[in-house]
């Protein structure tokens, strides 16, 4: 604990740094001192000790100090399990650098940046997208103590899927980030950089440039409200690791990547085919790449990934193979979990007759039960050759799924 000088000595370094980092992105270790507080309310939020005199007098009350055993001891528990076995069953199966190109696609990710980074740790641009809005850096001197006890048990809630499932549940984020402590997915992705040591540099607005293509209004249901449907809003996150010279970014996303939607926003498209050729993750995402409503998309995505990992939840695996790629399956094929049973593929259970994989030694997809389920899979995919993708415009016999309004991510 900081001397009351000592504080005071240390907040009048704090603000010279601020105010000599200015406006201009932040890149050094002195210019850093611009954010903090922000890195020191990302480590409040994940239970480690703060940086920021302000943020001192709440680490001392019992109510930060039992949020902050929740987190830690949650945390050395996936540190310990899926971590390691995750990031050791990576340095074996995918290459060490980024695989294909220097960016990471994750479509329909929401907040999921541990899994990205874990797989990934190498690419230095990580493109995220999802329902989920952007939301707010929570305002931590603004709040009493009994809000900032309400935002901590807000990011325990927020957190619980993930480290107990490794995946949300878009129907309990509709919740727990729209609280009035916890808003939107920018303070979940502040708190998975801090748990993985991470400093953040900058945020910024993320904008869509122009679109290469009209509006493709004609394609609208009649019934579709034209001008309700909403605007992808973005932003960007520089951080880097600590003692790194390497400066990453994460831009994510709020998009509904349905075809009705994309019609009126084709510059968010346009944005994605610029990206490739990308390595693409692809996880928990309710199938609905499957569907006929993410046709768009799912061309897109087609095109622009050179490297896929992905659960059976993402690109149809006979869709896949038609067109060239080439994949090694890992873990084990199952029935999809309801309400999702339409989903199941024939030619990926035959695939996994063929190759006879080893289990997975860590959780990853729906098939969730509890630490001795191994009904886990993932797909290691290389593209090997292009083909004409024009059919993908039309209905897939055998991939539509039964409507639902139940979304697992």
């Amino acid at each position: 604990m900081f001397s009351r000088l000592g504080r005071m000595a240390t907040l009048l370094v704090a603000t010279a740094l601020a105010a000599h980092a200015g406006a201009a992105p932040l890149r050094s270790d002195f210019e850093l001192g611009g954010q903090w507080k922000t890195n020191s309310a990302a480590r409040l939020m994940a239970g480690l000790a703060p940086l920021y005199p302000g943020h001192f007098n709440f680490a001392q009350t019992d109510a930060w100090k039992e949020h902050s055993a929740a987190m830690q001891s949650g945390w050395a528990q996936l540190r310990a399990g899926r971590v390691a076995a995750m990031t050791s069953w990576r340095d074996e199966e995918l290459s060490r650098a980024c695989p294909v190109g220097k960016t990471l696609l994750y479509p329909f990710s929401g907040p999921d940046f541990f899994n990205a980074y874990w797989l990934f740790p190498a690419c230095e641009t990580f493109v995220m997208f999802g329902l989920e809005h952007v939301g707010e850096v929570p305002d931590l001197e603004a709040m009493s103590e009994r809000e900032l006890v309400r935002l901590m048990a807000d990011v325990r809630a927020a957190t619980a899927d993930l480290f107990q499932r490794n995946y949300f549940i878009t129907e309990n984020m509709s919740k727990q980030l729209y609280t009035a402590q916890l808003r939107g997915v920018l303070p979940l992705f502040m708190i998975s950089m801090a748990l993985s040591g991470m400093e953040i540099l900058r945020f910024a607005p993320q904008q869509l440039g122009p679109a290469t293509e009209e509006p493709d209004l004609a394609s609208l249901p009649e019934t579709a409200p034209r001008r309700s449907l909403r605007k992808p809003r973005g932003i960007s996150i520089e951080f880097r690791a600590p003692g790194s010279p390497l400066v990453r970014r994460l831009i994510y996303f709020s998009v509904d990547a349905t075809d009705s939607s994309l019609a009126l926003y084709p510059e968010f498209l346009s944005l994605l085919r610029k990206l490739g050729p990308t390595t693409t993750l692809v996880k928990s995402a309710s199938y609905l790449l499957h569907s006929r409503e993410f046709s768009k998309l799912r061309t897109v995505l087609l095109n622009v990934s050179g490297f896929l990992v992905q659960d059976d939840s993402g690109l149809p695996y006979k869709m896949l193979v038609s067109r060239g790629w080439r994949f090694r399956l890992h873990g084990t094929y199952a029935v999809p979990i309801p309400p999702f049973e339409g989903a199941y593929q024939p030619a990926l259970q035959a695939a996994y007759r063929r190759q006879q994989p080893e289990p997975l030694p860590f959780d990853f997809g729906y098939h969730f039960q509890d630490k001795r389920d191994t009904r886990a899979n993932v797909m290691v995919g290389r593209k090997t050759a292009q083909r004409s993708l024009a059919s993908l415009s039309r209905p897939q016999r055998g991939l539509q799924l039964k409507t639902t309004n139940v979304r697992l991510r």
